[in-house]
């Protein structure tokens, strides 16, 4: 087992969402045989010769055409190779827990991307302090997912609802699932919903013409890109349906807090938020 080899690996992993060698803890007999292994072997080379320098590597790979390509697959790709092993596309992947509440404190405005300092206890639904288990703030102070504090006895509910690993057992690949219990910490945990009115604040406070202008806005912020026809009209006329409900005239739409918390909240509900494509 040559550690360059392995941590070209974990780094691969980690960008593609699978290793060349898809057990990555375990490069022995028992473990899986890599896909390309001449390509692991170059990865490794390059890794040494780069001065094992991580920043680098994860650049490669990101400039690269294989992490570049469209996540369609060919018909005649997924009858041959229904793993994807061979790169023909990108395979679509879900964010990890952290990435997912980090995106969501970058976009409303509130991460703090210092770095170093004490941990930050996680917000908890019963603190018990005879056990340590201290209650953290909402948005743990807005510092990234990386400085929350783990504990055996009980961690982030919101982390571990998207798959955040038992931190008693040492894990190569982490478990990506897709269920239903993700879909509602979107919709109903008090952090997701604090964070769309922050978001929504910042928004207001912009001043933008139009709801179709402030909607290209959101696009921008939350997905890096401008809404197609379909995507403006559809939330153009979802903001003039939240604001009959909330009983907002048409001229104050613009300013209304709890209609633009509510935009803000749906978008944060959007499948292209929580997976790379």
């Amino acid at each position: 087992m040559h550690p360059a080899r392995v941590m070209a690996n974990r780094i691969w992993l980690h960008v593609f969402g699978r290793g060349l060698v898809a057990t990555a803890d375990n490069f022995g007999t028992y473990g899986e045989s890599a896909s390309n292994p001449e390509l692991l072997d170059y990865l490794a080379w390059r890794f040494v010769g780069n001065g094992w320098s991580i920043k680098k590597q994860i650049r490669f790979l990101l400039l690269s055409q294989s992490f570049r390509q469209e996540s369609r697959a060919e018909e005649a790709a997924q009858k041959t190779d229904p793993q994807n092993r061979l790169l023909s596309h990108y395979s679509v992947r879900r964010l990890e827990g952290e990435s997912i509440r980090d995106s969501i404190l970058a976009v409303s405005g509130r991460l703090d991307r210092t770095m170093y300092g004490p941990p930050v206890q996680p917000n908890r639904e019963e603190p018990k302090d005879y056990r340590k288990l201290f209650q953290g703030p909402l948005d743990g102070d807005g510092r990234r997912s990386l400085y929350t504090k783990v504990t055996r006895h009980e961690g982030s509910r919101f982390l571990e609802t998207f798959d955040f690993p038992n931190p008693t057992v040492a894990r190569g690949n982490r478990d990506s699932t897709n269920v239903p219990p993700q879909a509602l910490a979107l919709l109903n945990d008090p952090f997701v919903l604090e964070q769309a009115g922050v978001w929504a604040g910042r928004l207001i406070a912009k001043n933008a013409p139009t709801p179709g202008a402030r909607v290209e806005e959101m696009f921008r912020q939350l997905l890096g890109r401008s809404p197609d026809e379909a995507e403006r009209e559809r939330f153009t006329g979802l903001t003039n349906e939240i604001a009959s409900l909330h009983k907002v005239a048409t001229d104050k739409v613009m300013g209304s807090q709890s209609v633009w918390k509510d935009i803000a909240h749906a978008m944060f509900n959007l499948k292209e938020f929580v997976y790379v494509w």
